[in-house]
């Protein structure tokens, strides 16, 4: 169990890490319609990674975090407008848009995927 917990700590450290990139990327749009809940997640993460978090805790984080995503209109859809603009800036310290966007998903994904880990 103390392994599990483990596992899940440092799962929940890469999405808080992934979830601080890609609100430093929505930052650059000050229109940016996704900010408030990114950054609302990323505080629900920072909170879970500070207390003894239950697996059902994380398991709602994920959700939460996941619901935006796929549909129309979705997160999926959202260009920054600002991001070719900053691009190699923000290439240069936390990647394309697209792959902070996938490593968020992901990470969240995994916080519900009992035993597994990325590498």
């Amino acid at each position: 169990m103390k392994i599990q917990l483990s596992i899940r700590k440092n799962q929940l450290d890469k999405l808080i890490q992934s979830l601080e990139h890609l609100c430093i990327h929505l930052r650059l749009d000050e229109d940016c319609p996704w900010i408030d809940h990114f950054e609302r997640q990323l505080e629900n993460a920072k909170s879970l990674s500070n207390s003894k978090f239950t697996q059902k805790e994380l398991s709602d984080l994920s959700s939460s975090i996941r619901s935006v995503y796929g549909g129309m209109g979705s997160f999926n859809d959202y260009y920054n407008p600002n991001y070719t603009k900053h691009r190699n800036e923000v290439m240069k310290l936390l990647g394309s848009s697209t792959d902070l966007s996938e490593r968020v998903y992901e990470y969240a994904l995994e916080l519900m995927v009992i035993g597994v880990t990325s590498s």
